[in-house]
């Protein structure tokens, strides 16, 4: 079982020098040694945005509990866990490291060597460890949820086999606290240009309270430093037509959509300030976007009064803008219709039968991860609800949106819609999982087959009480290395297959668990880190997000 860090700071890296001459008389078998040294082989810190120190210390045992004839030496190398010489540091029994992230010699890993020489039984005893310094909420899951009557993020961190649970991460780092209530997390999985967006992370992180001052774009490096509010990403000019109870967004490579009160709004690799789009030429009639879903480089909406399915226009439309301050009204970019393809559509989704209405869209399947463009080659699902209780699948390619001469819709499935399923129910899915979407109801995960209707249980709360209130595929769209592996190096298990599930009990807490998937879509054997993983000490959780 691994250790659980409930972590509520930790901050932390530069050393002075002595040099130590290893002479490889140490003993390496306890069995053989009349003085115990425990030291574990890896010690894991948060990196902080100060100086801080880290202290290390072994538990050493004599037979007689007398350590005075014992001399202790510590050695310190940046270059690898073999170098040698190292440098001394320390002569005593516990080392303190004094870090300082700033120092033009910091590393984020540190190489350490424990000396301890018996004078009485003239041996050396050697061990080695490592000071590894993790970057903030970096391939981290994000819990927004209710503390103390406001919004708070938490969040779940992982390294070299340890998890590090802050319950109320933005508190800690900001040093006050939201003011609204919960209400959404959003992540663009896409690296910021520190350029334009004037931060540098790793992927793009959204919070949204019932204050829309307080909450936006957060720079998660940067201790959640608000980076822009919601008014200041929809401008003074469009903040009237949004409306932050229903409001959904998805980032790509070619920028990001939001979908809210019947509009969508589009915002560019180089700026977070989003603009709505607007119909282009060859749309004919209304048309009001009830939900939507983005990918690489494509949007899809669902058109409430034409009941069709539009094409969100990212590559070749719309105007350009950059940085937090763009002049004037910018067009976001052009909605277009899907034109029916014959011989490769199997179904025309530009007019789609009037009693159906969009439940939800999910973004899935990477179908193909080589030949031309496989970074586009990822599925989208939506599905669609008829008064008769049936539910029906389509099945979208974003590649296509780009290349004629494939399918846009490639399947098209209609099965009995699942019981208690209904448009606020938690959906998911990945890209290593072909037409299968993850749903919870209850205390209840799902595993739908939606080629044939089936649903099975992969995951139920001890809690018969408990309700899931968000579920997340970590890795749920389209990535700039298009591995759907990644994870399986630093994690452990591809983060495609890493489901997050937010669990409120029946006695008002939040429970945050993470399910490791295998490729049926079932609860994976334990690998780096426990199949199944229970935090806890969260408030009820609104929503979650993986950064």
């Amino acid at each position: 079982m691994k250790t659980i860090k409930y972590a509520f700071y930790i901050a932390a890296a530069c050393l002075m020098a002595g040099c130590y001459e290893d002479k490889g008389n140490y003993v390496y078998d306890d069995m053989l040694e009349d003085i115990t040294v425990q030291l574990d082989e890896t010690f894991n810190v948060r990196q902080s945005k100060e100086a801080f120190t880290y202290t290390i210390t072994p538990e050493i045992t004599t037979p007689d509990g007398d350590k005075s004839y014992l001399e202790y030496a510590w050695t310190l190398s940046t270059s690898g866990p073999m170098s040698l010489p190292q440098d001394t540091i320390c002569r005593e029994e516990t080392v303190t490291l004094e870090i300082d992230p700033a120092a033009e010699d910091f590393s984020y890993t540190y190489y350490l060597r424990l000396y301890v020489k018996d004078n009485l039984r003239h041996t050396t005893i050697m061990r080695p460890t490592q000071l590894t310094i993790f970057k903030p909420y970096t391939d981290s899951w994000i819990v927004l949820h209710e503390a103390d009557g406001h919004a708070e993020l938490g969040a779940v961190e992982y390294a070299n086999g340890e998890i590090f649970v802050t319950p109320n991460a933005y508190t800690q780092e900001r040093g006050e606290s939201f003011q609204g209530q919960p209400v959404k997390l959003y992540s663009w999985q896409y690296a910021t240009d520190s350029y334009y967006w004037l931060y540098e992370a790793p992927s793009k992180l959204y919070a949204l309270t019932t204050d829309p001052q307080e909450s936006g774009l957060l720079n998660q490096v940067n201790g959640f430093e608000l980076m822009a509010n919601w008014n200041t990403l929809f401008t003074e000019y469009q903040i009237d037509l949004i409306d932050f109870d229903n409001l959904d967004f998805y980032g790509g490579s070619y920028g990001g959509i939001s979908f809210t009160n019947g509009h969508a709004f589009r915002a560019q690799t180089v700026s977070p300030v989003m603009f709505e789009m607007h119909p282009g030429s060859a749309l004919m009639g209304d048309y009001y976007a009830a939900k939507g879903i983005a990918g690489p480089h494509a949007g899809i909406l669902f058109d409430n009064i034409g009941h069709r399915f539009l094409h969100c226009d990212l590559q070749s439309s719309g105007d350009s803008w950059s940085g937090y301050e763009p002049s004037g009204i910018k067009n976001g970019g052009d909605i277009r219709p899907i034109i029916y393809r014959n011989g490769l559509d199997v179904v025309d989704v530009s007019a789609i039968e009037p009693d159906e209405q969009i439940l939800k869209f999910v973004n899935g399947y990477h179908y193909e991860a080589s030949g031309i463009a496989p970074w586009q080659k990822y599925s989208a699902y939506a599905w669609t609800v008829s008064p008769d209780g049936m539910s029906h699948m389509y099945v979208f390619r974003y590649y296509a949106f780009t290349h004629d001469d494939v399918a846009t819709v490639s399947g098209h499935y209609d099965f009995i819609t699942p019981e208690g399923v209904t448009e606020d129910t938690p959906m998911t899915s990945g890209s290593t999982y072909s037409n299968i979407i993850f749903y919870a109801v209850g205390n209840k995960v799902y595993r739908l087959d939606f080629t044939s209707g089936t649903s099975s249980v992969i995951y139920q709360h001890e809690d018969a009480g408990a309700e899931i209130s968000a579920l997340l595929m970590a890795h749920n769209s389209s990535f700039p290395n298009d591995v759907d592996t990644e994870g399986s190096d630093t994690y452990g298990h591809p983060y495609s297959r890493t489901l997050g599930v937010a669990v409120n009990t029946s006695d008002g807490e939040g429970q945050f668990v993470v399910l490791q998937l295998n490729t049926a879509g079932n609860v994976d054997s334990d690998h780096l880190y426990p199949s199944t993983q229970v935090h806890t000490g969260f408030g009820p959780i609104a929503d979650i997000a993986f950064i």
